[in-house]
């Protein structure tokens, strides 16, 4: 009777926007960095990490540190040659839960989950997605 259907809170609306019980983490071992702002004008700080599982809408990120990453960084793969903007879902010990700002291409993910993947062919596996996905939604 109380309730009318709008957030208590105003951003609240956006919190579950994410949520999707269908969304499946796939395996993989990838090492990253996570990037942040420090203080300072310019200034940026990092630190290891591994991502266990991603999916097109965030990942799952495992460090020793994770708790001191601040809500909303970058993390990158390669020789600072893809970022994911990342915010900070739920921590749990040394694992860490991220929701990426925009959705991935399904085809890029399932290449960062296959092995062997060599660091320096990350950026044109990146925008080759992109030439696919632009190509395939032209053909539609």
């Amino acid at each position: 009777m109380l309730e009318n259907g709008k957030p208590r809170h105003y951003l609240a609306q956006f919190y579950g926007a994410n949520d999707n019980p269908k969304v499946r983490y796939r395996k993989t071992n990838l090492v990253a960095r996570a990037v942040y702002p420090n203080g300072g004008v310019k200034s940026f700080s990092s630190l290891q990490v591994r991502i266990i599982g991603i999916c097109e809408t965030g990942a799952l990120i495992q460090a020793a540190a994770v708790e001191f990453v601040p809500d909303h960084f970058y993390l990158c793969l390669g020789n600072n040659e893809v970022f994911f903007t990342c915010a900070k879902r739920n921590v749990m010990k040394d694992k860490m839960v991220v929701s990426f700002s925009q959705p991935e291409d399904t085809f890029f993910i399932n290449a960062l989950t296959k092995g062997g993947l060599p660091l320096a062919t990350l950026k044109r596996m990146r925008a080759s997605t992109v030439v696919r996905t632009r190509t395939t939604h032209n053909a539609s």
